[in-house]
């Protein structure tokens, strides 16, 4: 679908022709998003009819209060935002508003125009605009005469992001990004145009930065002085052309949430492989053309893509590439990639180039959390021909449990900057200024023999590796970006050296340049945001790692499971009102007032599933299930099915009320939503969530057979709603060895079972609480309460065994390992690899 320009009829369009991609967008490509207008009135204040049915003359009507706003000054107030990157614009001459009932309302009793800015604290072409034009008296002189500025973080409002930018998307053919610029209508918050970065003033971009080939286009000054003229010359029009455009909007969502829905079934698994096989980077790994994703959530799935469709042969596409390969070799490509921190560690979000080799440098928590999960499936679906991806685990777990985005306290900021101070300018910021370097630095720390060697294993060149073509602001001239270029085999051959003092040299080098890093250059800010929905993810990550890494590396599996509990017990103290069950999105200095969206929710139910199957403490299990409750009646679609992204009580200023299967960079509320859903209905015998979770992949079964590589996320559910989810039983006997208990559950967790969950039931619980929790878990399930009623009733039973049920129905109990593994493997689908 694609809108008309709402001001065609008046502007000359080229004028707006750069509004176009430049902050990347959260995605790789572009997938239609399923919506649905709210049944609840829009925000409209268009001046009604006056009606009275009193014919009392006698008494004068109370004089309405007078705002407080009337005859004050616009003035800047985002001193006392509570998000950083709100913040780090209260110093701007631009008289930036927060998004508040006062500020709506004084656009609608000035009639001015709202310039709403949408951005977040890590986006590199924000702080670019924020540098060009809200730093310049020009531009702020402009927009605080003729419009009301309002600034806002998307992280902390993705639903009134999420609307704007399906109108830009829609107007300019499918493109977006951040900054998010629209102009919105005063009173009905209805778009009347929008843009993402546009250019400052050319004469002090120019004197600041010394740039003499001016951008084409057309100014951001140029763009604010054709809307103010438009809207005081043809307000009625602009107010025409906004209604019209959101109407196009709603008509599309509805008929799309009307349409039939689909029979599922597994075989659009092998649609989905094909269109992944066709846009497989053989040589660099990954997935398409540059900007490359690492994408993790489609890595996963191809992963278990072999086990989900049951395939005794590779499908023929000419190589016969297999599914996890393809996924197993990007992952490889990535951790010796310009985008994974060579010297520190995590990971970049993305990669400018196709061959990963420069970053965009800003990292993300979802990233990590993501890409932890992604490696954690490698190392599993294979632990032996992939040990590379359990340095990796470690890498990033260490990153999350012992890095910048770590609070004292539990839980974890939003995201490390892409930009920070130049050491060679305390005055200026650059992209990666933390992470290059130059040749002479590198050997300066590393001395030539050494530097020699780790130049060749890095890529370090005299004159830098960075592309000039592809370095648009000339920040990374001369600049080199750590990747693996010369591997151990053939380092030991070019230099006569063994591969074990190689290792020993390389660890040396790499410790040699981190301290001088830390030492000498200033860290990016941090975003220290705490967000529900990204820590949920974390929770679920480190709970996964440190159960699956217990029997390799119990230290590690201890402190990352210490982490993930730690998070989930800081969330439910500040940030979770235990009454009502109810979440707050974000915590800074304090919960915030936003309340939790359906991703809060839904990734931290599925990080609090994770966090109990590696724990086996039911206390989990049930906040878990109180959270899903909560959701239910939040944001459940009680008409066509699956969840709004906005909850019932917060979409007061909301012009449409979204509802989106498809995965961005993170999977879709739904789709994790859908796997809660099917997981709860495996563990506790409830057949109402399983049919929500049906009806949920009903609603989005057109648009998953279309286009099923946006769907990444939902696909193993539809597997599951097919075959049925597995429930694996691990019943410890009233005498059983602490040993021995170890030894079965690392077995249980040493192999990757994708749609599988597994519950531990003790005969003899440890203490009285353990009790009470696992009477209430034995309660939700006959096949429980039968289970336990036959152990109890033996004598002696000194055993941990195993049952795998499915559909009701379990198989014969398990009490030696060897037949164990041999019954999981078989499970895993490694007899058909």
């Amino acid at each position: 679908m694609l809108l008309r320009p709402v001001l065609r009829w008046s502007v000359n369009v080229s004028l707006f022709a750069r509004a176009a991609v430049v902050c990347a967008p959260h995605s790789g490509r572009l997938v239609h998003l399923r919506l649905m207008s709210s049944a609840r009135p829009l925000l409209v204040t268009r001046s009604p009819t006056s009606s009275s049915s009193s014919n009392n003359t006698d008494q004068e009507p109370p004089a309405p209060e007078k705002p407080p706003f009337i005859g004050m000054p616009l003035v800047n107030t985002l001193a006392t935002a509570q998000s950083p990157y709100l913040r780090a614009h209260k110093d701007n001459p631009v008289a930036w508003q927060q998004w508040t009932e006062s500020t709506l309302a004084r656009a609608r009793h000035e009639n001015k125009p709202i310039f709403l800015s949408i951005g977040y604290h890590t986006c590199h072409w924000c702080h670019v605009m924020n540098d060009e034009s809200f730093s310049s008296e020009q531009i702020a002189a402009v927009l605080n005469e003729h419009f009301i500025p309002i600034k806002l973080d998307r992280e902390e409002r993705p639903d009134l992001d999420s609307v704007y930018m399906l109108y830009l998307q829609a107007m300019s053919g499918g493109r977006g990004g951040w900054p998010l610029n629209v102009f919105l209508a005063p009173g009905t918050l209805d778009p009347i145009f929008g843009g993402t970065y546009w250019p400052g003033p050319w004469d002090e971009v120019a004197s600041k930065t010394g740039r003499t080939t001016k951008p084409q286009g057309p100014g951001f000054k140029d763009v604010l002085l054709r809307i103010q003229e438009l809207w005081t010359q043809h307000e009625d029009k602009c107010r025409r052309a906004g209604a019209d455009a959101v109407r196009q909007l709603r008509d599309w969502t509805t008929a799309k949430n009307k349409a039939d829905s689909s029979p599922l079934h597994q075989g659009i698994l092998c649609d989905a492989y094909e269109y992944f096989v066709d846009r497989y980077d053989s040589v660099h790994g990954g997935f398409g053309e540059a900007p490359k994703f690492p994408q993790p959530t489609m890595l996963s799935l191809l992963i278990r893509m072999h086990r989900y469709m049951r395939i005794k042969e590779k499908i023929d596409r000419g190589d016969d590439r297999n599914a996890a390969d393809m996924a197993i070799t990007t992952l490889k490509k990535i951790a010796r990639s310009g985008i994974h921190d060579q010297i520190g560690n995590g990971f970049a979000r993305y990669s400018v180039t196709a061959d990963w080799s420069l970053p965009h440098f800003e990292k993300m928590l979802y990233d990590q959390a993501m890409l932890l999960n992604a490696y954690l499936d490698a190392w599993l679906y294979n632990r032996e021909a992939n040990n590379f991806a359990l340095d990796d685990v470690r890498d990033i777990a260490t990153y999350l449990t012992n890095g910048p985005l770590t609070h004292p306290l539990g839980g974890f900021y939003s995201a490390e900057d892409a930009d920070s101070i130049a050491p060679d300018n305390p005055l200026t910021k650059r992209e990666g200024a933390y992470y290059v370097w130059t040749y002479d630095e590198f050997f300066k720390v590393l001395g030539r023999v050494p530097g020699d060697i780790a130049a060749a294993h890095w890529n370090v060149s005299e004159y830098g590796n960075v592309d000039p073509q592809i370095d648009v602001h000339h920040e990374l001239k001369g600049q080199n970006v750590l990747a693996v270029k010369m591997e151990l085999p053939e380092l030991s051959g070019v230099f006569g050296k063994s591969i074990e003092s190689l290792e020993e040299l390389l660890a040396e080098s790499r410790d040699k340049l981190r301290e001088y890093r830390v030492s000498t250059r200033t860290r990016p800010s941090v975003d220290t945001k705490i967000v529900a929905c990204w820590n949920g993810l974390a929770i679920g990550a480190l709970a996964r790692s440190g159960a699956a890494v217990s029997d390799v590396d119990p230290d590690s599996g201890t402190k990352w499971l210490e982490a993930a509990e730690s998070t989930a017990e800081f969330i439910k103290t500040n940030m979770y009102d235990e009454t009502r069950h109810r979440l707050t999105r974000v915590y800074l200095d304090g919960a915030g007032a936003i309340p939790g969206m359906c991703d809060d929710y839904a990734y931290l139910v599925a990080g609090l599933l994770d966090l109990y199957e590696a724990t086996f403490d039911p206390g989990y299990l049930i906040w878990a299930r109180n959270l899903q409750e909560t959701q239910n009646s939040l944001f459940w679609d009680e008409t066509e099915g699956g969840y709004f992204s906005a909850g019932s009580d917060a979409t007061d200023h909301l012009i449409l009320r979204i509802k989106s299967g498809a995965d961005t960079v993170e999977p879709s509320a739904n789709a994790v939503s859908v796997s809660n859903l099917l997981r709860f209905s495996s563990m506790l015998e409830d057949e109402d969530l399983e049919g929500m979770a049906i009806r949920t992949l009903d609603s989005f079964g057109k648009d998953i057979i279309t286009q099923p590589f946006g769907y990444c996320g939902m696909l193993p559910a539809v597997v599951a709603a097919t075959e049925g989810m597995r429930t694996i039983v691990l019943v410890v006997g009233k005498d059983a060895n602490e040993d021995a208990i170890r030894d079965m559950i690392a077995g249980v967790r040493s192999v990757l079972l994708p749609n599988t969950t597994v519950v531990q039931l003790r005969v003899r619980p440890r203490d009285e609480n353990e009790g009470r929790l696992q009477g209430w878990l034995v309660q939700q399930n006959d096949i429980y309460k039968t289970i336990i009623a036959a152990h109890e009733a033996k004598e002696y039973d000194p055993d941990i065994t195993i049952y795998i049920c499915q559909r009701k129905e379990c198989g014969l109990p398990i009490t030696n390992k060897d037949e164990l593994m041999e019954v999981l493997e078989r499970e895993s689908g490694k007899e058909e690899s």
